[in-house]
């Protein structure tokens, strides 16, 4: 990379900090540019899960230390360029139409938005495309994105149909995933204010106790207070009309020697399936029973709520850890997590539990992170591949 001028600001002139400022911004426009041809790269050849991280994204939010939406982003633009040639030629390009990152991002969000279904031609695409690089010479991110919205209105011009009654539209969809449901719908009016006044509450960033700012991106602070607010309303008894005040709960299926082993899976009440470690996750601090199998099938034991972590052991735990021992989030959005499993006869004590935030609590259960304890305080050890490698030393000319 060629080094730009090496003068301290406070002696250059007005003229020469501006002309600095412009060659700064295209230096920047083509590091991101091979940035994003790099990610792309290294995402195809799928090096991170050799590496032992879950997918690229964890990977590089790991090891650089950034928001995983931010690189999730960042990959969703460099994996779809190949279709946007216009936009790709001026985040790479020289010339007075170069784009930056944003207005790239801007342009391809707006044009991947254009639903199959409106059976746009080819050509028409195109034009759009080099019309928005085009105006992305005098226009923001936040204006190309406006702009986006009236391409598409004119390119997919029947749109959706109007709703003549919105409670009547009202739906949720629940559809089975990859341990897990995605899920989606519309609510009108109080149900819709209700919604988003409950996660909105529940999703407000807590500084750790480093007082630092929260380390999980906002979507992940909406579902973890959807998450909260469901276990809430089991928790009361009553989430359910005529449920007879019994509390509802996870009821997971497992032969013993698979819990202990942590192989296999373990049954669900809805016919989905759980891996036997992500069991031993949630058995270590959570509101499950688990049907705990012998060898001839028949129920060793059901477990109930009062063998998991009390009230005043939990309280023990937020004075002594003050939050997850890994990232330093908040007690508040943190779950107590066994060292030694009690399915391997690890007790429910402070010797043997440690505050994790969901996130980090699966990584330990996933073998990501290793969690000992020193002095009667637990200590979290990171992989290697968390760790980028030392920037290479220049040699002096």
């Amino acid at each position: 990379m060629e080094i730009l001028d090496t003068r301290p600001a406070w002696s250059m002139n007005g003229a020469e900090l501006l002309a600095e400022l412009d060659q700064l911004h295209a230096e920047r426009a083509r590091i991101d540019a091979r940035h994003l041809e790099l990610i792309a790269a290294y995402d195809a050849i799928g090096h991170a899960k050799e590496s032992g991280a879950r997918d690229t994204v964890q990977l590089l939010s790991g090891r650089h230390c950034l928001d995983p939406a931010e690189v999730r982003r960042d990959l969703k633009l460099a994996n779809a360029l190949p279709k946007y040639p216009s936009v790709a030629a001026a985040l790479s390009d020289d010339s007075s139409e170069r784009l930056n990152l944003d207005q790239a991002k801007a342009i391809v969000s707006a044009l991947e938005k254009i639903p199959a279904a409106a059976q746009v031609p080819v050509e028409a695409l195109q034009v759009a495309e080099d019309e928005m690089v085009k105006a992305g010479r005098i226009l923001p991110p936040g204006e190309l994105r406006a702009l986006g919205r009236e391409v598409r209105n004119r390119l997919d011009a029947d749109g959706p149909e109007p709703r003549v009654d919105p409670s009547r539209q009202e739906t949720l969809w629940l559809k089975k995933a990859d341990r897990g449901v995605t899920f989606g719908g519309y609510l009108a009016d109080e149900n819709a204010e209700l919604l988003q006044t409950l996660i909105f509450a529940g999703a407000k960033p807590h500084l750790t106790t480093a007082g630092e700012r929260d380390p999980r991106p906002r979507s992940k602070r909406q579902a973890d207070a959807l998450t909260a607010i469901l276990t809430t309303a089991a928790g009361t008894g009553t989430a359910v009309p005529g449920h007879g005040n019994i509390k509802p709960h996870i009821t997971v299926t497992i032969d013993l020697e698979d819990l202990k082993e942590g192989t296999g899976s373990g049954n669900l009440v809805h016919g989905d399936f759980l891996p036997a470690a992500a069991v031993r996750r949630l058995a270590c601090d959570a509101g499950v029973i688990p049907l705990v199998l012998g060898s001839n099938s028949e129920p060793l034991d059901i477990g109930t709520e009062e063998r998991f972590v009390t009230r005043a052991i939990r309280q023990a735990l937020n004075a002594r850890d003050k939050g997850c021992i890994v990232c330093g989030a908040n007690p508040a959005i943190c779950e107590a997590h066994h060292v030694v499993h009690w399915a391997d006869g690890g007790p429910t004590s402070l010797d043997n539990l440690a505050l994790l935030c969901k996130r980090d609590h699966i990584n330990v259960h996933q073998d990501r992170i290793t969690i000992t304890f020193t002095n009667a305080h637990p200590t979290a050890t990171r992989p290697t591949w968390t760790t980028p490698a030392p920037p290479p030393k220049h040699q002096a000319a």
